[in-house]
């Protein structure tokens, strides 16, 4: 029975690998149809030809450097007729149309020896690598971003815990002097003045540093959410699953500081519009309640709001003060019981007292003054969303209306905040 006769030259342009044959003059011979497809080349317009002449540098990459190692390469097969594997090389391929086209290649050089020991030809092999030399670049960039944010994050926390601590002891001396300047009443008047101007200029460096500092930490955090977001969809599980999660984790945990960043700046904008208005609370509340309306339904709450006055004030701050407090009454409500919220207000000498009360879970005495500092949670944020902001703004924005706010609560009875806005109609 007659052998089978078998064509090695197409067998050989057949293989999967991208191979090349070529002379010691570094001449091509041939070439498998899968590198011609990868390189966008044609086997008979390159076969003959010289492998630099076919695959030379590109000439606007001024760092190109691919012909002189792969040439290095070749030179060290031929002379030490062995293999010689090169560590992956940017090679960019010209296409068709002359452009070129950035490839990353993992080359290895293999010399086919004749009888007489001398180098016939060098078969080189390659590895079209360029999706995962991208991928890690984008990787790493990524980690440089995350590490950036999160280095500049800190260095804004401790600066404004270190302002706070200052404000913070000015206070305290600012009180102990009050309290025991009785006898020389006009030093002290004088000390107070001075403390009081000092306080006031701390906390306006604060909040114009808060607002600089969240201010400028807006565009990287959005760069960062929109790069690692455009990471995920495009290599969502071609990674491995720790890189998902870890992907995961980046973009959650740069949502959650852009919101804190973006109820830091508007904290730092309550009162910086001087103007005030006539503000009609019933209107207000009501468009409150219509903004809400979604969760108000999925809560099956029940709201009964009191004849609300006209108020003299700023309306954007006051209809935040509002829609803060009602959300919150819908936040921290009970499980399984309807909401049941109430809204009154009563005019007193000088000012308007108003009241919010809830049928929700309450907190204890020892918190009642914690839950208006900023950034102060008593919750974690698995049972709460939140930023720890909400309360503190409308503390500020109760302050800049010449009131007060305070709470009246116990654990699982619910709550009711008071607040006063100065009477100046």
């Amino acid at each position: 029975m007659n052998k089978p006769v078998i064509d090695f030259e197409q067998l050989f342009q057949s293989l999967p690998g991208l191979y090349l044959i070529l002379s010691p003059d570094l001449t091509i011979l041939s070439s498998s149809e899968a590198y011609n497809f990868a390189s966008m080349t044609k086997r008979d317009e390159i076969i003959g030809k010289n492998l630099f002449h076919v695959f030379p540098d590109n000439s606007e990459d001024l760092t190109a450097d691919g012909v002189s190692n792969l040439s290095a390469s070749l030179q060290s097969v031929l002379k030490n007729k062995k293999p010689h594997t090169m560590a992956i090389q940017k090679y960019d391929i010209r296409r068709p149309d002359g452009v070129f086209e950035v490839r990353y290649w993992s080359p290895v050089n293999i010399p086919f020896l004749a009888q007489n020991n001398e180098v016939a030809c060098i078969i080189h092999r390659v590895q079209d690598v360029t999706e995962f030399v991208i991928i890690q670049s984008q990787q790493q960039e990524a980690e440089q971003l995350t590490r950036g944010l999160q280095t500049k994050l800190s260095e804004m926390e401790i600066e404004i815990i270190t302002r706070a601590k200052e404000i913070q002891k000015l206070n305290t001396e600012l009180e102990a002097k009050v309290a025991t300047r009785t006898a020389t009443l006009q030093q002290s008047k004088i000390e107070l003045e001075a403390q009081a101007k000092k306080l006031q200029t701390q906390n306006k460096e604060l909040e114009q540093f808060a607002y600089i500092a969240s201010h400028d930490l807006q565009e990287p955090l959005r760069t960062l959410i929109s790069f690692a977001s455009l990471f995920e969809e495009e290599f969502k599980g071609k990674l491995n699953g720790d890189a998902d999660t870890y992907l995961n984790f980046i973009i959650q945990s740069s949502k959650r500081m852009q919101q804190l960043v973006h109820g830091l700046l508007d904290y730092s904008r309550i009162g910086k519009e001087a103007s005030l208005k006539p503000v009609d609370c019933n209107k207000i509340i009501n468009e409150v309640m219509d903004d809400m309306a979604a969760s108000i339904n999925e809560s099956a709450a029940k709201i009964s709001v009191q004849q609300l006055p006209q108020l003299t004030g700023n309306p954007t701050e006051i209809r935040q003060l509002f829609q803060n407090l009602l959300s919150n009454a819908l936040k921290f409500r009970k499980k399984d019981i309807s909401p049941q919220i109430n809204l009154t207000a009563e005019q007193q000498t000088g000012n308007w007292l108003f009241s919010i009360k809830d049928n929700g879970i309450g907190i204890a005495e020892a918190d009642k003054d914690k839950i208006f500092t900023i950034f102060k949670r008593l919750h974690n944020r698995d049972e709460y969303e939140g930023t720890g902001i909400g309360l503190s703004h409308c503390r500020k924005i109760v302050e800049q209306h010449g009131g007060n706010i305070w709470i009246d609560s116990q654990p699982g009875l619910g709550s009711t905040f008071y607040f006063t806005i100065s009477d100046q109609s």
